[in-house]
């Protein structure tokens, strides 16, 4: 399953951007105006739920759904009973995508019920200390992808990692976080083969976020552009 809007969205605004909201200190609506010009879409984690509660959640996706991509990251990893009645409320709130993990099994069972949402699955992480789950990368890529799930959330940081899912899944449409603070370079994901490239603190943390996510899609444009592969 392809994430159409999604791709609709990258089409039109010439973006690869998805800006993450994580630990927002400043009303998360004035940031999101500030960004949404330069960006697809923007992904709400878990620490952004816990700060802010549910009703600024369903705010934000009610006052921007129709201009980004709502993608929800709310660390699901459980049985497929739970998993599945936590997408049943994300979807509620009114998200577009889900991401969730994939080590813990169960996935072809939560992806049943997941109401039209997209499902990005988690087949490796951005740092360092991660290796018991990089070790199964390629195990958790099938898992994804006899799953049904049309996406994947692969390692900025980890490039090596990015072609691999590539060419194990190539109509998977592939997430790619840990650019900026993490250390990836913008660009340097989609440059690997990512299609998206999650972006934090390297704009949210700025004081002038809406230069810092021009300047990120810029990058993205020049390295998609100068390889061929803008699309």
């Amino acid at each position: 399953m392809r994430a159409r809007k999604l791709w609709e969205l990258a089409e039109t605004k010439g973006s690869r951007l998805i800006v993450a909201l994580d630990s927002v200190p400043v009303e998360p609506g004035k940031l999101v105006e500030e960004v949404e010009e330069f960006a697809v879409g923007v992904k709400v984690g878990l620490p952004f739920l816990m700060l802010w509660g549910p009703r600024a959640v369903r705010e934000l996706c009610e006052a921007f759904s129709g201009e980004l991509y709502m993608l929800c990251d709310f660390k699901l990893a459980d049985i497929p009973d739970v998993v599945a009645e936590e997408l049943k409320l994300i979807k509620e709130l009114g998200f577009d995508g889900a991401i969730l993990h994939l080590f813990q099994g169960g996935v072809k069972a939560a992806a049943a019920a997941a109401g039209g949402l997209d499902l990005f699955g988690v087949a490796a992480m951005t740092h360092p200390g991660s290796r018991l789950i990089d070790a199964h990368f390629d195990e958790l890529v099938r898992e994804a992808l006899e799953a049904g799930l049309g996406g994947l959330v692969v390692p900025a940081t980890k490039p090596e990692l990015v072609r691999s899912a590539r060419r194990a899944a190539p109509g998977a449409t592939l997430l790619a976080p840990g650019v900026g603070a993490q250390g990836a370079l913008p660009g340097s994901a989609l440059e690997a083969g990512a299609d998206f490239e999650i972006v934090g603190r390297l704009i949210t943390a700025s004081p002038d976020p809406r230069s810092a996510a021009e300047a990120v899609r810029s990058a993205h444009r020049a390295r998609l552009g100068a390889a061929g592969k803008w699309r």
